[in-house]
């Protein structure tokens, strides 16, 4: 039982990690899903 809940633990972890991944990427094509517009915001 203890071996299953580490294993269920690891996934929880691996799983929130995933939702901040749109927001750490630093490119010339970033854009927020979403939004349409973030290519011409600033100009």
């Amino acid at each position: 039982m203890f071996f299953r809940a580490w294993q269920g633990l690891l996934l929880v972890l691996c799983l929130l990690s995933g939702c901040n991944a749109n927001y750490v990427f630093d490119d010339a094509d970033y854009r927020p899903l979403g939004d349409p517009q973030a290519t011409r915001r600033g100009q």
